[in-house]
């Protein structure tokens, strides 16, 4: 009886471990550094990025800008708070 109890005890420490794991980017930051590369790259200013709450490295993100511009980010690096894009025709 008490084998099994220890395996109860695995068990559910490996589901809670489980549940804990990566809960992904931080989008708002992942948005804020895309914006920073897009303005570096196209010479924009108030450039503002969009990202779904899922968003990885190789998913295409909405960009807005003054003026009504508007253009596409393709995430190609994220690193905790960091992330790189290139700008792609919509």
């Amino acid at each position: 009886m008490g084998g099994a109890r220890y395996l109860g005890v695995i068990a559910a420490a490996l589901a809670f471990g489980a549940c804990g794991g990566d809960s992904g980017p931080d989008v708002p930051a992942v948005e804020r550094a895309l914006a920073e590369d897009v303005e570096v790259q196209t010479g924009t200013e108030d450039v503002a990025v969009e990202c779904a709450e899922d968003v990885g490295e190789g998913d295409v993100c909405s960009v807005s800008a003054a003026g009504g511009v508007k253009a596409e980010v393709r995430v190609t690096r994220i690193d905790g708070d960091e992330a790189d894009g290139e700008v792609v025709q919509p």
